[in-house]
């Protein structure tokens, strides 16, 4: 088989009747591209690097089989998935940002981050959606990171299934593909846990809320040291809301919450004066 040569650029066409139109990002396994889609639609289209029979693409190809089948109102909606001339081609509704970009949008204004009660709107979305997919599935997402949290209608979307794990497949290597800025100790060395998103879930929160992040690190080793042997730095968080990170950062996951809801929910509970208003 032979892997596709076409340049992917604006104008190109993976599949009859979607011409892609603006890059809007690249990682590890491929690129997304909005596109115009049949009937004057816009949709996004990923297309995985490699060859469907390399072991990334292949590994992709199984997750999206797998989250095709699985329908969430949060979780973004996998419209079509082909292998065209051996590369996997995905289609998936369009969404307007992603929770990053909203933070984007909150900091020009010179605020730290999103304010606390949109941000747990949004996070209460996607603990619904992760924990559904952990208790009905046996699922678990494995990459949660602003990037993968995507704002339609202004609801949390769930997106990018690249690393999507079923709970009871051990062979499975984990390191590859992983953002590790957002990774459960558990992670590094391939034993994900069904609590693994809600570790990366409050980091999403505290990244998001305050701009800083509870561990610190510039390669893949340092940031692994952070995870599996040192404490969080939860100093830039409002003081009533550091128990709660503080537990869903536990090293070992039998210490976190039950669920990624029950984390969202003693958060919501929370009264307190909130942050500066100005970027730290």
């Amino acid at each position: 088989m032979t892997q596709i040569a076409t340049t992917v650029e604006p104008g190109y066409e993976p599949l009859p009747g979607y011409v892609l139109r603006n890059r809007l990002g690249a990682g590890g396994y491929g690129e997304v591209w909005s596109a115009d889609a049949p009937g004057g639609l816009q949709k996004a289209v990923k297309i995985i690097f490699g060859t469907a029979d390399d072991a990334k693409a292949s590994r992709e190809l199984k997750s999206l089989e797998r989250i095709s089948k699985v329908h969430h109102p949060f979780l973004l909606s996998l419209e079509r998935i082909e292998v065209v001339n051996n590369q996997v081609v995905i289609v998936t509704e369009l969404a307007e940002s992603t929770l990053y970009d909203r933070f984007d949008m909150y900091r020009e204004k010179g605020l730290r981050g999103i304010p606390r009660a949109a941000l747990l709107e949004f996070l209460r979305d996607a603990a619904d959606t992760l924990d559904f997919l952990a208790q009905k599935h046996s699922l678990q997402h494995l990459d949660i990171k602003p990037g993968n949290l995507l704002i339609i209608a202004d609801r949390i979307k769930v997106a990018d299934f690249g690393l999507v794990k079923d709970l009871y497949d051990r062979d499975m290597s984990m390191v590859s593909g992983l953002t590790p800025a957002y990774s459960a100790p558990e992670i590094f060395d391939g034993t994900p846990d069904y609590r693994s998103d809600q570790y990366s879930l409050a980091i999403v929160f505290m990244e998001m809320l305050t701009g800083e992040m509870p561990f610190q690190g510039a390669t893949l080793s340092e940031l692994a040291r952070q995870h599996i042997g040192h404490a969080p730095n939860l100093d830039a968080l409002p003081p009533a809301d550091r128990p709660i990170i503080a537990r869903a950062l536990s090293k070992n996951p039998i210490d976190r919450y039950t669920t990624c809801r029950q984390m969202v929910d003693q958060l919501l509970k929370v009264k307190h004066a909130g942050l500066p208003s100005t970027p730290a």
